[in-house]
């Protein structure tokens, strides 16, 4: 069955957006924030008051759709500047105004007042336009609150109005009202008639898009009595007007009226169409209140197609556009038909879910009925005190004139201005005292900040000393993990190294000394012997710099030195070490290279790096030594044809926590001495990188400063 509430939340939302057409009378109901930004900027300029008073106005019609507390704020520098014209119709119009800011907020008891303050005072110059709106402004809000009674009669109050001063437009929207007011209430031979008064209005006005809206009523009105082809016929040429004038809102209201008519004749193939254009039509104009009503119906016309899973489909859309436009009665028919689908299915947990959310829905819309009749019936209570009152305030008036009447006669009045003018001089006694006393207080009040501030002023210096001391410990904490884990580290490395060249030694001399050994191979034990103390030598000298470097820092003697000198040096002593590998190891530095550095310190970087090329390097491998003068930098590099390292083991090379390496030729190692070259060539004011591809070999390159030409001479 197709649910009426849908119907009636549709027509009052008509209702709502023609009576707010009608009380702004021809500005757009949706301005745009660029027309509001351009008339406000209009009102910095220098005008005649008549002329701003014109402006405000506009102003404050603009911003009904954009920001209604702005509108007020607006309306209210209208109405101050009417009252300094004189203007009292514009007085009357700020405050129809004020009320419909409080309405497009939901604030109806306010609004309401509004409208009431603006009917008195356009009833007291006569200014029947002014009444009109008003009337009709209260009749938009009773309807608002569901009063559909006090809605019509105030509808009706204001259509005598609009005839008497002939003002067609509100006419035919009082009759709109009306009818719409009697559809709800499900009158619709009432209803009906007042639409046919508005058709025939809208006719004789040639208004063509007022004849489509009055066409789509009266098609509605024959649809829920059962007249099936008038209402078609109505309904078809409403939507060849409405879409003839590019009406999309209007178009889109009538394609859903087609769509519900053929759906009640069970055409529904006919529904489904002109339902999907009704959607469309209205996600174009973001409205999703329509949206979401159009979703439900045709979760109504699949649900009567036993088609559960496009009712599913389009149930859901429509509970999502309810939640998005806060419509609780387009929710409620949305959870309805969830419902339905799910009772289909015969999944009862879920459809018992969205019953429970359906009900608690229908609670949360009693409330706010419930809430609205409170305000209203407040409002009322209000108006009748405010009745009193006046009505008090008038015989008070009366009396009050008896009592001065009097006064006058018995000469009293004499007397009460002296008794006045006692007052005063006591009061002003009063005063003085009291300012004396203030004095004083403020005088106490100012010694004790003074007091405050120099306390304050001792605790900051205390914080500041408490500070500094934290800071101190924390820096000597840090510096004391530091050096612990140096020491740990030194330790770590000093047992593991040492211990494997003195366990080779030990077992050598155990097996020279039990006499299992000949020359032969005890001469080849002795050359690995002497490569082995070599490189422990060669470890214990890192590992002295790197620990010294560590505890006292690295102390730098730059000298200018020849660098091909230095690399010579460093390739004499492993001349053992590359005999026993058939190694090729080339200084291609011919011409002398000066730089200026510490000269022990390059050594012993040039000595790391050329015993960890041997140690990569397979035999017959080549490492290649050069030096290139760049300005008054020098770059030094070498290059082994070695097995290389892989990206893994290219970002560990500087990294103390990754030590243990091994040779080509098992030989033992670790980082300590990169690590060391890294801190020396800082310290000298240079660089250090290398390149490795694993498989073709590594190149270390080194940048230190050039020696002067001067010096070099």
């Amino acid at each position: 069955m197709f649910n009426l509430n849908a119907v009636k939340s549709f027509t009052g939302s008509v209702v709502y957006a023609c009576t707010l057409c009608l009380v702004v009378f021809a500005a757009p109901v949706f301005a745009q924030k660029q027309k509001v930004d351009s008339l406000e900027n209009l009102l910095k300029k220098s005008m005649p008051d008549s002329a701003r008073l014109r402006l405000l106005q506009q102003v404050t019609e603009a911003y009904s759709s954009v920001d209604p507390k702005k509108k007020f704020y607006y309306a209210n520098i209208y109405k101050q500047l009417a009252n300094k014209l004189g203007n009292h119709e514009a007085v009357a119009d700020s405050y129809v105004n004020m009320g419909i800011s409080y309405g497009i907020q939901s604030r109806l008891d306010s609004a309401l007042y509004y409208f009431d303050v603006a009917y008195t005072e356009s009833a007291k110059i006569k200014y029947q336009l002014g009444m009109g709106r008003s009337l009709a402004c209260l009749a938009y809000a009773y309807d608002r609150l569901d009063d559909e009674q006090e809605s019509i009669k105030y509808n009706i109050k204001a259509l005598n109005v609009y005839k008497k001063i002939k003002y067609t437009r509100g006419i035919n929207q009082c009759l709109v009202n009306i009818g719409s007011i009697y559809y709800e209430m499900k009158q619709y031979g009432l209803a009906e008639s007042y639409f046919q008064q508005a058709l025939k209005s809208y006719t004789a006005a040639n208004d063509n898009a007022g004849v489509g809206s009055a066409l789509y009523e009266l098609g509605n009105c024959y649809q829920v009595t059962g007249q099936f082809t008038k209402a078609l016929s109505h309904l078809n040429k409403s939507l060849e007007i409405r879409e003839g004038v590019g009406d999309i809102n209007g178009g889109s209201l009538s394609r859903k009226g087609l769509g519900r008519l053929y759906y009640r004749k069970k055409e529904y193939n006919e529904a489904i169409k002109h339902f999907n254009i009704a959607v469309n039509g209205f996600r174009t104009l973001h409205d999703k209140f329509e949206e979401a009503t159009t979703h439900t119906m045709l979760a109504d016309v699949y649900l009567a197609t036993q088609d559960d899973a496009h009712a599913e489909e389009h149930a859901l859309v429509a509970l999502n556009l309810a939640q998005a436009a806060q419509s609780k009665i387009a929710l409620s028919d949305a959870l309805q038909k969830l419902v339905m689908v799910y009772k289909m299915r015969k999944q009862v947990d879920i459809a018992f879910d969205y019953q429970s959310r359906y009900v608690a829905n229908l609670d949360s819309i009693r409330a706010d009925n419930a809430l609205k009749n409170v305000t209203l019936g407040e409002f009322n209570r209000i108006r009748l005190e405010n009745a009193e009152l006046t009505k008090d305030n008038h015989i008070i008036a009366r009396q009050n004139t008896d009592y001065v009447a009097r006064i006058n006669n018995y000469g009293s009045v004499l007397i009460i201005v002296v008794v006045i003018l006692a007052l005063v001089v006591l009061l002003l006694f009063i005063q003085y005292k009291r300012n004396l006393e203030k004095q004083a207080a403020n005088k106490l009040l100012t010694q004790q900040k003074y007091e405050i501030a120099l306390i304050n002023s001792e605790l900051e210096a205390v914080n500041h000393e408490l500070s500094a001391q934290m800071d101190l410990s924390h820096r000597q904490n840090v510096e004391l993990g530091r050096l612990n884990d140096v020491k740990n580290k030194f330790f770590s490395i000093v047992s593991h190294d040492l211990r494997s060249p003195l366990s080779t030694l030990q077992s050598l001399f155990s097996i020279y000394h039990d006499g299992d050994i000949g020359e032969k191979e005890l001469g080849e034990m002795l050359v690995k012997l002497e490569d082995t103390i070599l490189t422990t030598g060669n470890f214990l000298d890192n590992l002295l710099e790197w620990s010294k470097s560590q505890f006292d820092g690295i102390k730098i003697t730059p000298v200018n030195f020849n660098v091909a000198d230095c690399i010579n040096e460093n390739i004499c002593l492993y001349d053992t070490k590359i005999a026993l590998k058939n190694l090729q190891v080339v200084n291609e530095v011919v011409q002398p290279v000066c730089i200026y550095a510490d000269r022990n310190m390059i050594s012993l970087v040039i000595r790391n790096l050329l015993s960890n090329s041997i140690k990569f390097c397979n035999p017959t491998n080549s490492i290649t030594f050069s030096a290139e003068v760049h300005d008054e930098r020098v770059l030094i590099s070498i290059t082994d044809t070695g097995r290389g390292m892989s990206e893994a083991e290219q970002d560990k090379v500087f990294n103390l926590d990754h030590t243990l390496t091994t040779g080509t030729q098992g030989e033992k190692g670790n980082h300590l001495g990169l690590i060391l070259c890294r801190d020396m060539v800082m310290q000298n004011k240079g660089i250090i990188w290398f390149e490795s591809k694993e498989g073709v070999g590594t190149t270390f390159w080194i940048d230190l400063p050039a020696a002067a030409l001067e010096q070099q001479a």
